[in-house]
């Protein structure tokens, strides 16, 4: 099995949103033990099925209200690479937390393997979002 650099952005990204009270490496011990899970379950490299699990669960756009002549409207606005790949990680984050398993490792596991397989939460959030942005294009301002 390959075993990912110590020094991944992605990894290190992830356990930053993993972190709790300021421990760095319960949040890596995590994210370690969760590659783990993936590569017991699929019997594959991890690092390739969370780099494409997070791609797909991350959306393009997002959805602002604003308040224009007294009433609100919603106005669609694209994302960063960054802002994409965070939005991803925590609608991951989000679905895991109904998945079965003991331990946090396990349900992310879980979540990332079906959001490969496309029967995820994650990605109904993420079309979701895609159609809201797609009914309100006519609010987008023009830059």
């Amino acid at each position: 099995m390959l075993i990912p650099p110590a020094s991944d952005p992605l990894l290190h990204f992830l356990a930053s949103s993993l972190l709790n009270h300021g421990k760095r490496a319960r949040a890596d011990r995590v994210v370690s033990r969760t590659l783990l899970y993936i590569h017991a379950l699929t019997r594959a490299p991890p690092l390739p099925i969370l780099r494409h699990a997070l791609i797909t669960a991350s959306p393009a756009v997002k959805c602002i209200s604003q308040k224009r002549s007294g009433k609100n409207v919603v106005r669609p606005a694209a994302l960063t690479e960054k802002q994409r790949i965070r939005a991803g990680i925590h609608a991951v984050l989000a679905a895991s937390k109904n998945k079965s398993g003991k331990t946090v490792e396990e349900r992310l596991a879980r979540e990332i393997i079906a959001v490969v397989n496309g029967d995820s939460k994650a990605i109904a959030d993420k079309e979701l979002a895609h159609k809201q942005a797609m009914v309100n294009r006519g609010n987008a301002l023009a830059k």
